[in-house]
């Protein structure tokens, strides 16, 4: 007889390429599924996702959706809308005289350029701006770096510039002050105004305010902040309602969840909902957290390749690393993120040459959901010669529900090879060849650029293209350990499923704490104290009223209190999680910045620190947290090195490094803890493939993790 299943959780990562699933039960029991992605309308593929995934337990969507307590999407509407430039039309009212702070862009203009291509300046070219000079109006008004009001808003200028920016047709208006973060009056009030103004107009305008978004220092990158809240993220927000409202069709009894850039949860709702920008590829970090508890390891290379990107990040000690201003899209906001690098390579990824050079690229096009000419896009990718080379199987993908057409593949192989007057497959085999040397020199600088030895990590790959290419994107890396999932294609997803809601919350404050040698040491470590003090008190009453506001169970809230610690003379800080929850004495005060000592260690060498110089504490920050039911792996019983009968699939031949060579194909299902398969040899999976070449192997180990090692 059938188990019962009682899903308590739903989670969904929404790719360029594919829509993932996994559900788990009362017991920690998972299972996946997938769907590719429909841009125009994310409620479909939502709805097709869980529904391949409900299937494996012969269940419907409305079965599912109607017990879980909870359902996550995070999708990839917003980053799009940025990369686009598709977003809604917003006008900006900010201070009289820094109308060109937009176009300015803090002198940054060579942000998202290559190392190259930074060092020549007269080939940068400014970003794209979210709102055009002629939709700019400067006001009068004046808060100074203490919080104090030294010019007094204009309020008819204010008015002025609403009925100016309705008139050209404004859809939002964002509003941003100096100094806003410390003394939020003057932007409140020009609020209320505009609204006022829209009202009379009877239109329903979105006013988005900086001191609301990003109540912290550094104008600049609040400014982007604000605009993109207004630009990309609401009109993202339709999306998510629309697919929330997909869900309570099904029978889905609660609000739809989304996933943070710093990983936490929460409602689509969520008034900053541009903290979601990045979301996708953070799940997979958490999940490399989550299989790094259960097996003991605390240093993590993270791979993820799907159809489009290649993203890596690096777990040191068991700590994901945040970004304080990371750059998005060429821009840099006030928003922490994990911290992840990507380039653009993926079985998607369009392969193009010069029609004058002959020079052949990769990318960064990719096809995306029509993954290649073998299935439905018009120009060669990495796809297509993984179907040619015979690594994919045309009649695998997704399990077969889509059929790729091989004969197209090695038309699109023919295409490149006549350009060099090359064989069809030394050709397609020389591509891949490039592709996986190009992340794996991603992955080795990412390593090197932090003086980090490959040797003390553990690689895990995963995403739908992951164990496809990792034979060749670990090769002549020497990792302490290689490891992929047979649920890797999902594993993003999966990582999702393992957050807890959270919100993230920042204050800016003035903080300088001394060595005790400084004569002025005992007067302004005291003043240190209170301000941290006051900060995080003033977090945590918001925090509280906010999730009040959601309905949370403030009994199940925890806080983590942060401080943003640098050298006295440095520009950039480095998070600290705080390990007292008020700084109560001067041995509170040292630990702190004993903390900060261990953060700084593990970046840079020891002989960079100088805690002569004392420490500035511009910033503190809180976490608050929920905590959520996490998926459960079972440990299994090891069993036989030698794999079923069953699992067995045959031979097929493959162009590998330049030789066909006759590889064993085997069923991933099938396959058990304590199996191993000697290379050569294909496992296959209803979502992804795993290369194992000559003289290497695959062993599946108690939680059926598959560990890659030399034969």
């Amino acid at each position: 007889m059938a188990a019962v299943r009682k899903p308590v959780i739903v989670s969904l990562d929404a790719g360029g390429t594919m829509t993932d699933t996994v559900i788990v039960d009362s017991e920690g029991n998972f299972i996946t599924g997938k769907a590719l992605t429909t841009p125009s309308d994310e409620s479909i593929c939502f709805a097709n996702s869980v529904q391949d995934a409900a299937s494996y337990w012969n269940m419907s969507i409305s079965e599912v959706l109607s017990q879980v307590g909870s359902t996550i999407y995070s999708g990839t509407t917003m980053i799009n809308t940025l990369l686009t430039r598709s977003g809604i039309k917003v006008g900006l009212i900010t201070c009289k005289g820094f109308e060109d702070m937009v176009l300015m862009e803090r002198g940054l203009v060579w942000l998202g350029y290559s190392y190259q291509d930074r060092l020549h300046v007269a080939t940068h070219i400014h970003n794209e701006p979210l709102v055009p000079r002629n939709m700019v109006v400067g006001v009068e008004e004046r808060t100074d770096m203490l919080g104090m009001p030294v010019i007094y808003l204009n309020e008819k200028e204010v008015e002025k510039g609403a009925e100016r920016l309705l008139d050209l047709g404004a859809e939002a208006i964002a509003i941003m002050f100096l100094y806003s973060h410390l003394n939020p009056t003057h932007e409140r009030r020009a609020g209320e105004i505009v609204r006022e103004v829209a009202k009379k107009r009877g239109k329903d305008l979105l006013v988005v305010l900086s001191s609301d978004v990003a109540p912290i220092m550094r104008e600049y990158s609040r400014l982007n902040s604000v605009l993109i809240q207004a630009y990309a993220a609401e009109p993202s927000r339709k999306q998510l309602l629309k697919v929330e409202e997909k869900a309570k069709r099904e029978g889905y009894r609660f609000n739809l969840l989304t996933m943070l850039s710093y990983g936490g949860l929460v409602d689509v709702r969520y008034p900053r909902l541009y903290e979601t920008l990045i979301s996708g590829p953070i799940g997979g970090m958490l999940g490399a957290l989550y299989v790094g508890g259960l097996l003991g390891i605390r240093n993590i290379i993270s791979t993820d390749l799907g159809g489009t990107s290649f993203d890596v990040g690096i777990i040191k000690d068991g700590i994901i690393p945040m970004l304080r201003e990371p750059d998005v899209a060429r821009f840099r906001l006030n928003l922490p993120m994990v911290m992840m690098d990507s380039i653009g390579a993926g079985t998607g990824t369009v392969i193009k040459i010069n029609p004058e050079t002959k020079r052949l690229t990769l990318g960064p096009e990719s096809a995306a959901a029509r993954v290649g000419m073998c299935y439905d896009y018009p120009m060669p990718t990495i796809c297509d010669c993984n179907v040619a080379l015979g690594y994919l199987n045309p009649d695998n993908f997704l399990g077969g529900k889509i059929k790729l057409n091989k004969d197209k593949a090695l038309e699109a192989c023919k295409q490149i090879a006549d350009v060099y007057e090359r064989d069809i497959y030394e050709t397609a085999m020389g591509i891949i060849e490039l592709v996986n040397s190009q992340m794996r020199s991603h992955i080795y600088a990412m390593l090197l650029a932090r003086g980090y030895n490959p040797a003390e990590y553990t690689l895990m790959s995963y995403g739908g293209a992951g164990p496809l290419h990792l034979w060749g994107y670990v090769e002549n890396l020497p990792f302490q350990n290689v490891i992929t999932f047979p649920f890797a294609a999902v594993f993003s997803a999966f990582g999702i499923s393992t957050a807890d809601y959270l919100h993230r919350y920042h204050k800016s404050i003035l903080a300088q704490v001394l060595p005790p040698s400084d004569p002025k040491a005992v007067f302004m470590n005291q003043l240190a104290q209170s301000a941290i003090n006051s900060g995080w008190e003033s977090l945590e009453q918001h925090a509280l009223s906010e999730l009040r506001a959601e309905g949370v169970d403030l009994d199940k809230v925890k806080f983590d209190h942060l401080c943003y610690v640098r050298y006295v003379g440095q520009l950039d800080d480095h998070e600290v999680v705080s390990p007292v929850k008020r700084v109560e004495k001067a041995e509170d005060l040292k630990k702190i910045t004993d903390k900060f000592e261990e953060v700084y260690e593990s970046i840079y060498p020891k002989a960079a620190k100088y805690p002569e110089a004392g420490y500035q504490i511009l910033e503190v920050g809180l976490v608050a947290r929920v905590e959520t039911k996490k998926p459960i792996i079972p440990k299994r019983k090891l069993g036989s090195k030698k794999p079923s009968d069953e699992a067995f699939k045959g031979e097929r031949d493959v162009f590998h490094k330049g030789n066909w060579t006759k590889f064993t194909i085997w069923d991933m299902e099938k396959l058990h803890a304590g199996n191993i398969v000697a290379g050569p040899a294909i496992l296959e999976h209803p979502t992804t493939t795993l290369v194992v070449p000559p003289a290497y192997k695959v062993k599946f180990d108690e939680y059926e993790f598959i560990w890659y090692t030399k034969a």
